[in-house]
Parts: structure tokens; C-alpha cells; sequence
């Protein structure tokens, strides 16, 4: 019984933190209008039509393309370590492409949203920039290095855009599975959020002074908060054409404030 009343607390606690992160986006409505940012909104709305229109269709380009020499090269490597005959091999290869191809076409928005936070870095971390000095917070160590906060950025979308690709993967492969196709959708979109959650809030550790190992502390505290982070900003990109505007600043933003009103004021000093 201790138990169970230990996991109704930590599930209440964690739905509160998840409403106060969602609120703060309301806040980053009235933050943005009265600092007048609504012009950076127009930046990320047309970089994403752009992208959208070349991103998706150039990476099912570039399979197609480099299909035949990585199937090549895999099945030369493979030959030495499994006991299958090349014909075997190649089948298996030809699986993996076809699953690759598969979760791309029924998760477009989500690589797209991969491929844009990846290039998108520059602006977000200058966002970022923006929204610190209008806040005016006190950084735990100063470390403004622009050049540095776009490589810990990218180096950062990068991996996490590979550990939902890995994931997403999975969950496409028991997608085939009659009953648990019913979750697959969900669970794509919990992964997806958790790790964009990730991303928004970095910019503001980044911006004050947190290493990388101190991040995943604060990350690792911090799930439901991050969490609701993500959840905000795939719900607004959800929405057509218009969420492609608005989320990316509105979810920046709303990292900072969780910051200011959550974490900055926590004692850090066991990290």
C-alpha cells in the first residue's frame, strides 16, 4: 500500500508540474506581443514552408541514391559476422530499407520537425539570446560563446534526433502487431515531445552556465516540466501552417520562463 500512495503522489505531482509548464505558454503569448517578437515569428514560419517542401522529399532522395553502395558495403561487412547466405543478407537489407522508408512516410512531420531543429539552431539560440537579456535573469556562470551555444545545440538535435529515429523505429515495427498498433500513434507522440522538451530547455541551461552533464541532471528532475514543454509545441505545430509560425518562438520562450520560474531558483549546488 506505501507503494501504491508513493505512485498516485509522484502521478499527481507530475500532472500539476505538467499544467503550470503549460500555462507558461499563455505567459509566452503576452511576453512575445509586448516585447514585440512577433516579427522572428515570420523567420520560423517560412524557413519551415521552405524546408517542408525539399526536406522530406530530399531525404527519400538521398536513400534512394546511396541504397545500392550501403547495401553493398553492409552486405560485404555482414558476411563475416552472420551465417547467411548473400541472398538471405540482402533480403534483410532490403527489410530495413523498406522499414526506414515506411516510418518516414508515416511520421513526415516528425522527421521534418528533426531536420528543422537541426538547421534551425542559429535562430533558436539567438532567440534564446533575446529572450535572456529581456528577462534580465542572473546566470549561474556567465558563458555567451554564440558559436559554442549553436554546436552544443546541434551536437545536442543530432543525438536526440537519432534517439527518436531509433525509437520511432520500434514503435513502427510493432505497429505490425494488431493490438499494440492501437498505441503505436501515442507513443511516437510521447517520445516526440519528451525529446523537443529536451531541446527548448537547453538553450536556456546553455545560456546559463550549465554543462552538459549538468543538464541531463536538471533533465532527469525536471521530466514532467520538459515534457509539458514538448507537449506545448507539438500541439501548436499541429495546427496547419500556422503552428509552423508560431511554435518554435512560442516554445523557446516558454523554456526560458519554465527556467526563471522553476529551475533557476532551485538549489543547484549538489550538481
Amino acid at each position: 500500500m506505501p507503494e501504491k500512495k508513493k505512485f498516485i503522489q509522484k502521478v499527481q505531482d507530475s500532472n500539476q508540474w505538467m499544467v503550470a509548464g503549460l500555462q507558461l505558454f499563455l505567459d509566452a503569448h503576452v511576453f512575445i506581443w509586448q516585447n514585440k517578437l512577433k516579427r522572428y515569428l515570420l523567420i520560423s514560419g517560412f524557413s519551415f514552408l521552405i524546408l517542408f517542401s525539399i526536406g522530406i522529399q530530399g531525404l527519400l532522395h538521398w536513400i534512394d541514391l546511396n541504397e545500392t553502395w550501403i547495401t553493398k558495403w553492409l552486405l560485404d561487412k555482414g558476411a563475416h559476422y552472420i551465417k547467411l547466405s548473400q541472398t538471405e543478407l540482402k533480403y534483410g537489407v532490403n527489410g530495413i530499407f523498406w522499414l526506414v522508408r515506411h516510418s518516414i512516410n508515416a511520421n513526415k512531420d516528425s522527421f521534418f520537425t528533426s531536420i528543422f531543429l537541426v538547421l534551425g539552431t542559429p535562430y533558436f539560440s539567438l532567440i534564446s539570446r533575446k529572450v535572456h537579456h529581456l528577462l534580465n535573469t542572473k546566470p549561474k556562470r556567465e558563458n555567451f560563446g554564440w558559436m559554442a551555444e549553436i554546436w552544443r545545440g546541434i551536437k545536442l538535435s543530432i543525438r536526440n534526433s537519432f534517439k527518436q529515429f531509433g525509437l520511432i523505429l520500434i514503435i513502427t515495427g510493432l505497429s505490425f502487431i494488431p493490438i499494440l498498433s492501437i498505441l503505436t500513434p501515442l507513443l511516437t507522440f510521447i517520445v516526440l515531445a519528451y525529446y523537443n522538451g529536451i531541446l527548448m530547455m537547453d538553450y536556456s541551461l546553455e545560456r546559463n552556465g550549465f554543462t552538459i552533464d549538468e543538464s541531463k541532471v536538471i533533465y532527469k528532475e525536471n521530466k514532467a516540466l520538459l515534457f509539458a514543454l514538448g507537449l506545448g509545441f507539438m500541439f501548436i505545430l499541429l495546427i496547419p501552417v500556422i503552428g509552423w509560425f508560431l511554435a518554435p518562438t512560442y516554445a523557446l520562450v516558454s523554456g526560458a520562463l519554465v527556467y526563471q520560474h522553476f529551475i533557476q531558483d532551485k538549489d543547484t549546488t549538489s550538481l
